[in-house]
């Protein structure tokens, strides 16, 4: 069984936790290296995209799971274009009202 582990990140100047699974940390940590951008700074498009009823940590599950999905299709080149392609789709899959 995956081990879930709790992490105190700041959105926005507040701090607040996360559990997510141990792989899902390093693959955040690992889109983060890639696209050149902190992770508090990605958890912050997030949740800005996200839909109001969902929980950061259900919408950062589906933000990784685009992320992979949308990059499965194309090769992977740091642009920032991956990054807000996969935020878009994260979006509009989580009928999110704001885009990033």
């Amino acid at each position: 069984m995956t081990k879930l582990i709790n992490k105190i990140i700041s959105l926005h100047k507040r701090r607040t936790s996360m559990r997510l699974a141990d792989s899902e940390w390093e693959a955040m940590d690992e889109i983060c290296r890639f696209e050149n951008i902190s992770r508090n700074k990605l958890l912050e498009f997030v949740e800005q995209c996200k839909d109001k009823e969902l929980g950061l940590s259900c919408c950062t599950r589906l933000f990784l799971l685009s992320y992979y999905k949308n990059n499965a299709k194309l090769k992977f080149r740091p642009s920032g274009k991956n990054l807000m392609k996969a935020l878009q789709i994260f979006a509009t899959s989580t009928g999110a009202r704001t885009k990033p």
